[in-house]
């Protein structure tokens, strides 16, 4: 199937999409039907297997993000202190363990495990331990 022969299948691809993922990320067939205006794109299709591709590194991206995506490669020291990162529990994206990168934040840092199921959309299947990282940053009220 080509994206160009799947545009009518989108729904039917977002429902499928939503059958793989774990059952614990709070994805229900409601939250499919909100979403899927998303999906009225005659590009969608196209794009999603583009990103696919590209951070499988099997397709190039954009040339005018070449010079920032080789000076991320470098993995250069992050200048804004503080900073919190939040690594959800049912994470099934593959990435480097916090050790690997804690030391790349300049200033203070901390790292937050949040568990309970929480997979792809922490803001939304956490907001509680989204937003108080968000509060925790601002530092004291005074």
């Amino acid at each position: 199937m080509t994206a160009e022969t799947s545009h009518d299948r989108r729904p039917p691809l977002g429902a499928g999409a939503m059958a793989l993922a774990p059952s614990d990320l709070g994805t229900t067939r409601s939250a499919l039907a909100r979403s899927a205006a998303s999906f009225d794109n005659p590009d969608h299709v196209a794009i999603v297997i583009h990103n696919s591709h590209w951070r499988l590194g099997l397709a190039d991206g954009e040339r005018r993000y070449d010079e920032m995506e080789k000076r991320l490669a470098e993995f250069p020291r992050i200048n804004l202190p503080p900073a919190i990162t939040l690594e959800r529990e049912a994470n099934g994206a593959r990435h480097p363990k916090p050790s690997a990168y804690a030391s790349r934040f300049a200033g203070p840092y901390e790292h937050r495990l949040v568990t309970g199921g929480v997979g792809h959309n922490l803001p939304r299947e956490a907001p509680a331990a989204f937003a108080n990282a968000v509060i925790d940053l601002q530092g004291p009220v005074r």
